[in-house]
């Protein structure tokens, strides 16, 4: 087995921000002259996702009136209980730590990578699947890493 990795990062713009990254992982596996086997996309983030689904405004609007209603960012979350937080698990800011919201979003929501079979360099998605990079928190710098596997033998 072999593999190459890249990391991206990106900058998110607001609170609930889907951004397409199918164009950033076509690149990456031209760039590297991929063949066959599978291409893993994976974000180092616990308050965003990534998904694979269609890339519609009115999907994505949807998505977050549906999320607003079931984890509403108001609602009280013994996460946010600063004073009562295991030191290990604090954040550089208050606004940054008070974002229990994000958390129980990205688990209702999605995981932290995907994985697509590829053949002759290109990603097997369907015809309106895209690669979508959920951002569940506030607008901030992510980092993202593609990694492409094939059998070296």
């Amino acid at each position: 087995m072999s593999f190459i990795n890249k990391e991206i990062h990106i900058q998110t713009k607001k609170p609930f921000d889907i951004i397409d990254i199918t164009d950033q992982v076509k690149n990456f596996l031209q760039e590297i002259n991929a063949k066959d086997w599978l291409v893993n996309i994976f974000t180092r983030h616990t308050t965003a996702v990534l998904k694979i689904n269609e890339s519609e405004d009115w999907l994505w609007k949807d998505l977050q009136i549906w999320s607003d209603k079931v984890v509403p960012i108001e609602d009280r979350y013994h996460h946010n209980d600063l004073p009562n937080r295991d030191p290990k698990t604090m954040c550089a800011s208050k606004e940054e730590c008070l974002n229990w919201h994000s958390h129980i979003r990205s688990m209702l929501l999605g995981v932290s990578s995907e994985t697509i079979p590829v053949s002759a360099g290109e990603m097997m998605l369907g015809v309106r699947q895209r690669i979508l990079f959920l951002e569940l928190d506030h607008a901030r710098p992510r980092t993202i890493i593609f990694s492409f596997v094939w059998d070296a033998a």
